[in-house]
């Protein structure tokens, strides 16, 4: 039996198409996209094209694919913020914790330019199965505890997720292109558009 064959052979129930995409992830994340291809991944992970096509119908799919993983990439970085941020459940800690979801998703494009530039283009692809974590969702329930603790008004909430995802995506996206200065300047105008958020939407400790 080739080499090849036994390294197709070795992956079972969905651990290829989880190979593939982590094998694209680091692609991405290294290179860009524009050169990510089936075959390479094919190559990078020791398997036959025919072994990729059975996952992915083609490289619209892997991208979507990859693309949702990136979205995850995200997702971790803000739930790791939320693990470091106060445990208080007070209005103080709820701003605070918001402030450090925000603060991980303009990490995200400063650290991973790539994967940021990646994560929310749309691809004509199947659907897949929705992002666990989801960025969204973590910003919901975030601007949900602000809301419930009488920092954010009920007129507000409304707005408010496409006001913060806005605001902040933005400036991770001039982040991720080395548009906004050295490493001082980026930390300092991070702050500040942090709290332009909260100005805003009109969050303040209740």
């Amino acid at each position: 039996m080739s080499t090849l064959k036994k390294s197709e052979s070795e992956f079972h129930h969905g651990d290829l198409s989880a190979a593939l995409v982590l094998a694209g992830l680091k692609h991405v994340q290294k290179h860009g996209l524009n050169s990510l291809g089936l075959r390479q991944l094919a190559l990078v992970t020791g398997v036959s094209p025919t072994a990729v096509y059975r996952h992915f119908t083609d490289l619209e799919h892997l991208k979507a694919a990859v693309a949702k993983a990136s979205r995850e990439v995200l997702g971790k970085m803000m739930v790791d913020a939320l693990k470091s941020a106060p445990k208080n459940q007070t209005s103080k800690g709820a701003i605070d914790r918001f402030l450090a979801i925000g603060g991980a998703y303009i990490d995200f494009g400063i650290e991973k330019p790539h994967l940021y530039e990646l994560a929310f283009i749309c691809f004509d692809s199947p659907e897949l199965k929705p992002d666990s974590p989801n960025p969204w969702e973590l910003l919901i329930d975030s601007l949900t505890e602000l809301n419930e603790l009488g920092c954010l008004s009920d007129q507000n909430f409304k707005t408010a997720p496409m006001i913060s995802w806005s605001l902040v995506h933005g400036y991770a996206g001039l982040a991720a292109q080395g548009a906004t200065g050295n490493s001082g300047e980026t930390l300092a105008s991070k702050a500040v558009v942090l709290n332009a958020v909260l100005k805003s939407l009109d969050i303040t400790a209740a």
